[in-house]
């Protein structure tokens, strides 16, 4: 018979194994992004430092993040040394991807 101090089986969500998941995706897509130079990048991170850190074109850009498309190759090698935190590969631009 169970009493008051013992503890019962905790039924919430498992979110160890979903933030490991989360974590392994955005490293494989930042590796992806350093392996294969993307048509146009989304970088994480001061965007006035960003842009001085490349020349392409600017697709769009937020308080913390620029959409870049490289000039270049080695675009994101360049990102990563300007200070940006996370560099992936944007898979559209525009208008629901549209170009």
């Amino acid at each position: 018979m169970p009493t008051i101090t013992d503890r019962r089986p905790r039924r919430g969500l498992p979110v160890a194994p979903a933030a490991a998941a989360l974590a392994g995706w955005l490293g494989v897509t930042a590796l992806t992004a350093l392996a294969v130079q993307p048509e146009t990048v989304v970088a994480l991170g001061n965007p006035a430092a960003l842009a001085a850190a490349d020349d392409g074109a600017l697709v769009s850009a937020g308080r913390a993040y620029l959409v870049i498309r490289p000039a270049a190759p080695g675009a994101v090698r360049r990102l990563y040394a300007g200070g940006a935190w996370l560099v992936l590969p944007a898979p559209g631009t525009g208008c629901l991807g549209a170009r």
